[in-house]
């Protein structure tokens, strides 16, 4: 009889043992299907140093059946070093901090896991704002590569044109092409027999989210000189701006003729700018609201040469297309997160 109670006892242990393996330890909440985890660590690749009036801040967000964002939980706000490659306090930008986030609660109890820009210093709504840097779904168990919104793949490309159309000095082939040299046109230009012009869309860019961001066209001359040719959301169609152009008509697309109001850090001699004496022209993704207006960002789409001509030979003005490459595999974000119970 005793070694039958002793038997009974040791199966009893055995059970009880086994049970508890099961249940985590107390690592998780014995759903293996939702396991738990507090911690993210985060691994950039690419992420820009932010200039002034911003700050990055990490989350994790839970989604309606829409997939808009119904509640959101901060990891923390944060600014990184590009060059030393490292994170930083949002409150002392020369502090390294941890590359180590943590929340009250279960990650896994969210849907995404998503980085934002947040206006700095004072941030006046603690909501997440509508400016998504990078974001990935959460998986158990699986560490995540958070990539940017709007994915550009190989049908982005672009191709832009030097001319001026605002001033109206440009009726028929074999006119004076001088004045040519100072505008910039995101568009394909076939000039027919006639002398008549036919325009078409020369940039095709993926939809940006509605919110957040627009595109925007800039040319960075060899005198050292960066301009914006205006914003835009679809590349179909005429930009938000036309501060240096005249009254005349242009293109509905994209671009901008450089001949009134120059601005004040453009010296008089180097207005209106030459284009055709070499630089770059490129479209980037920019924050709304832009934190700084007169320079690009760093999220650079597309990009091509300026052609580079004498003064005295501006043939190509108007009458060449000059192709952009797809550089956002070089300049977007990429960033792992690695998500772990501690």
């Amino acid at each position: 009889m005793a070694r039958r109670l002793l038997a009974l006892l040791l199966t009893v242990s055995v059970i009880s043992l086994l049970a508890g393996c099961g249940s985590n330890n107390g690592t998780g909440n014995g759903n293996e299907s939702n396991p738990t985890a507090n911690t993210v660590k985060l691994r950039p690749d690419r992420l820009p140093t932010l200039l002034e009036a911003l700050v990055y801040e990490g989350w994790v967000v839970k989604l309606d059946q829409d997939s808009n964002w119904v509640d959101a939980k901060s990891l923390g706000k944060f600014f990184w070093d590009e060059f030393d490659y490292r994170f930083l306090s949002p409150s002392d930008a020369s502090t390294q901090i941890d590359s180590v986030f943590k929340i009250d609660g279960n990650i896994y109890d969210y849907d995404v896991i998503a980085i934002t820009l947040e206006p700095y210093p004072t941030d006046p709504d603690p909501a997440p704002s509508p400016t998504i840097i990078a974001e990935s779904p959460i998986v158990p168990d699986v560490s995540t590569i958070m990539s940017f919104p709007a994915q550009f793949g190989t049908s982005t490309t672009g191709a832009f044109v030097i001319a001026t159309f605002s001033d109206g000095k440009w009726s028929a082939l074999g006119q004076d092409r001088s004045n040519e040299r100072h505008g910039i046109w995101f568009l394909k230009l076939t000039t027919q027999s006639d002398g008549g012009e036919i325009y078409q869309q020369g940039v095709f860019l993926p939809t940006l989210p509605d919110t957040g961001y627009l595109y925007e066209g800039w040319v960075a001359l060899s005198s050292g000189d960066t301009l914006s040719t205006g914003k835009f959301y679809f590349p179909d169609y005429q930009d938000y701006s036309d501060q240096y152009s005249e009254l005349g008509g242009t293109p509905n697309f994209p671009g901008e003729d450089f001949l009134e109001d120059r601005p004040d850090r453009v010296p008089a001699d180097r207005w209106p700018p030459d284009l055709m004496s070499g630089g770059q022209a490129f479209i980037t993704v920019e924050p709304v609201p832009d934190n700084d207006l007169q320079r690009p960002s760093k999220f650079i789409v597309l990009r091509g040469n300026l052609p580079v001509r004498a003064a005295d030979n501006s043939g190509d003005a108007r009458a060449t297309t000059y192709p952009m490459g797809n550089e956002a595999a070089l300049t977007f974000p990429r960033i792992e997160a690695v998500i772990y119970n501690q």
